[in-house]
């Protein structure tokens, strides 16, 4: 059954809070592109120009994090006492990979030769692509690092926002233990529900979400082949992978960030310093592989800046 309205409703008004701040972000990012010539040389200065802009809407995106979860455990009747709160500058350039976005960004533009090229075209969409997950990824690692923190939360329900792909659709509905890194997609907007424990099975079924579709939503969702395999009484969960694409933000590099970054500020590093620093997404993994108790958690995101 799905989460209770009153869940669903918490759920939707932050998910709606975060798609403002991308919208906004992907604005800033084509006033820079107006504005640019076209000369790959120039492009660094333009994203440059509008760095700082696009790592505040990654900090607003954290900056949420805290009051979704207790506005989501409030709907379900649950007493908030974290033990901690999110430490949103820490999320700033939180990107891919453990990468910088803004040099991926610069990089992605800057290689295309000429303005005419359809290759332009295509960089044009990597670049609001990695604008747009970049936020996305921190509004879910926020979220998910401010789960730790609260002792009500015993894991998080994946939450759809349609139209969606045919691998989130398999996805969906799905509970997961809150350190359980959050999977997804290049653009994906799929978000966590926080759940507690004794709040009921909200297990939706992908079946019902693929009935509730025209034939040409179908088609277009699960491809046409495959949506016809479906009406035709195929299991879905055979006929999707949805495995395929879908990986947690990070992987074994993590990320090295300098006292002047945000990011650094917030590890209070000494002028001058660098230092080494796993992505939340990084620090579920290692938990799970380690058996780490929630205690351990904790200790390991206050160490690395994202909960103070």
């Amino acid at each position: 059954m799905p989460p209770p309205s009153s869940v669903a409703t918490a759920a939707q008004q932050h998910l709606a809070e975060q798609q403002e701040l991308q919208t906004e972000a992907l604005l800033r990012l084509d006033e820079a592109l107006a504005e640019w010539s076209g000369r790959p040389d120039e492009w660094t200065d333009h994203v440059l120009g509008i760095g700082d802009d696009l790592l505040g809407f990654q900090v607003a995106a954290a900056a949420g994090a805290d009051d979704y979860l207790a506005a989501v455990l409030a709907a379900q009747g649950v007493a908030v006492a974290p033990e901690g709160v999110v430490a949103p500058a820490a999320f700033a350039d939180l990107a891919d990979g453990g990468g910088s976005w803004l040099r991926k960004i610069s990089f992605t533009v800057a290689s295309v030769a000429e303005v005419e090229a359809p290759e332009l075209e295509r960089a044009l969409w990597v670049a609001r692509s990695i604008v747009l997950t970049g936020i996305q990824d921190v509004g879910r690692a926020a979220v998910q690092v401010a789960m730790q923190a609260e002792p009500g939360v015993t894991g998080y329900v994946r939450m759809l926002n349609p139209p969606s792909c045919s691998r989130c659709v398999l996805l969906a509905g799905r509970t997961y233990r809150s350190a359980t890194a959050f999977r997804r997609h290049p653009r994906c907007d799929c978000r966590h529900i926080p759940k507690a424990e004794d709040s009921g099975d909200w297990t939706t079924s992908p079946q019902g979400y693929f009935g509730s579709l025209t034939t040409d939503e179908q088609n277009e969702t699960f491809g046409r082949e495959n949506a016809e395999a479906i009406r035709l009484g195929a299991d879905i969960s055979q006929v999707v992978n949805a495995e395929q694409g879908v990986t947690t933000v990070g992987g074994i590099r993590g990320q090295v960030v300098t006292s002047r970054s945000l990011a650094g500020a917030a590890l209070d590093l000494e002028r001058g310093q660098t230092a080494f620093r796993p992505l939340p997404d990084e620090i579920f993994q290692a938990a799970e592989r380690a058996g780490w108790d929630r205690a351990e958690m904790l200790r390991q995101l206050r160490r690395f800046g994202y909960i103070i």
